[in-house]
């Protein structure tokens, strides 16, 4: 008898079973699992200082975003001769404070595009400097070029960051730059790793000049649309520029009311709006059996039937009525302009919103990114100096 309660005594005093959330790594497996949006991170984080400490763990975060691959669009950068601001497209609680995202001074900076959540810039006025931003950690890094020749007409530049997978530092990033003029087009790439620019690349094809309009990432590949519709293909690991043939008949369906975009199965996408009904066609250059490359029409997206929520009628006289000014950077969102705003057209599930008023004279550059809010901010960064060899 007196063996046996001695035996329920050592039960009672018995250390309780650790619970399946006091375990980091199972705690880990199941934060990777919330939705990426930096806010409901941000939400999670304040839990407590462990929840907070897993979040912002710099393998945490790689591994979030090779998790969800796809990085959410929190809103869209938008800039005219008058300044620039930014717009948050998500919903309550998820969308983020607008007040986080001020553009840098829009009377000595241009915003060209954004992509792997940072921003690029060029000084005001001219291609004298560049500027690579990183919006939520507050980081920016200014790269200088050399004067230009005269013969260049016109340039664009893309910023690359470090993918998963790439072996790349957490933090670095390589930005392509692309001049044209007297029907030659050339490219150097800039790496932050390096420090420096690597060599000059000219198309042996002679080409139109280069568009204002965003580029797309491809796999190893950036492109760019050409003033006459043409595009131009940098291949960032063969260090070549070459031209790549748009859809058949895209000048006259389309009279570049077009987009670059990447499609579905991680290949070059082309979207463009028809110029005589309210039509959205999404190509993809396919690769075919014998190897060679084509464009095959994947969808056809009639926008007639929100033609009241655009505010389009058939006597509206406005060329383009519905104008394509953007595709984010996973290929989700086609983001529409019309006279009465700046709508968001989900792709996969054909869902529209209104996220903007709209004005005249001005670009939209969408803006995606993993990161936690509320992370450690960064200040200006070095200076660097380039010279390109443009004989």
């Amino acid at each position: 008898m007196g063996g046996m309660i001695s035996r329920l005594r050592r039960r009672v005093h018995a250390p309780p079973l650790p619970l399946p959330l006091d375990d980091d790594d199972l705690l880990s497996e199941i934060l990777l699992r919330l939705p990426p949006h930096p806010a409901c991170l941000l939400r999670a984080s304040l839990v407590c200082t462990r929840w907070r400490r897993l979040l912002r763990d710099p393998g945490f975060l790689r591994r979030s975003r090779a998790f969800h691959r796809t990085p959410p669009v929190l809103g869209l950068f938008r800039t005219s001769l008058r300044g620039g601001r930014f717009v948050p497209v998500g919903e309550a609680p998820d969308r983020v404070p607008a007040a986080g995202f001020a553009l840098p001074d829009p009377s000595s900076w241009v915003l060209l595009g954004c992509r792997h959540g940072r921003a690029l810039l060029r000084s005001r006025p001219g291609w004298l400097q560049i500027l690579v931003w990183d919006p939520i950690t507050g980081h920016r890094r200014c790269v200088r070029l050399s004067r230009l020749g005269s013969h260049v007409k016109a340039c664009s530049a893309t910023v690359l960051g470090d993918p998963v997978g790439l072996g790349r530092r957490e933090g670095s990033f390589r930005v392509a730059f692309v001049f044209t003029g007297s029907g030659r087009a050339s490219a150097c790439v800039y790496s932050s790793e390096t420090g420096a620019w690597g060599r000059l690349i000219t198309a042996e094809a002679p080409c139109d000049d280069v568009s204002v309009k965003p580029s797309a990432l491809v796999g190893d590949a950036v492109y760019w649309l050409l003033d006459d519709g043409g595009i131009l293909e940098l291949h960032l690991g063969k260090e070549s520029l070459a031209m790549v043939e748009p859809p058949p008949d895209a000048q006259s369906l389309y009279v570049l009311n077009i987009q670059l975009m990447e499609a579905e199965a991680g290949v070059l996408g082309f979207a463009g709006v028809t110029q005589y009904s309210y039509t959205l066609h999404l190509w993809a250059r396919e690769a075919g059996r014998d190897g060679t490359e084509n464009w095959v029409l994947r969808t056809a997206i009639d926008l007639g039937g929100f033609a009241p929520l655009l505010g389009v009628t058939t006597w509206i006289m406005m060329v383009p009525p519905i104008k394509i000014i953007g595709v984010d950077e996973g290929g989700n969102f086609a983001f529409l302009k019309t006279i009465f705003g700046i709508f968001m057209l989900s792709l996969d599930v054909l869902l529209l919103k209104k996220v903007s008023d709209v004005q005249l004279m001005e670009f939209v550059r969408p803006y995606s990114s993993f990161y936690v809010a509320g992370g450690a901010g960064g200040g200006e960064g070095a200076m660097e100096t380039v010279k390109l060899n443009q004989n």
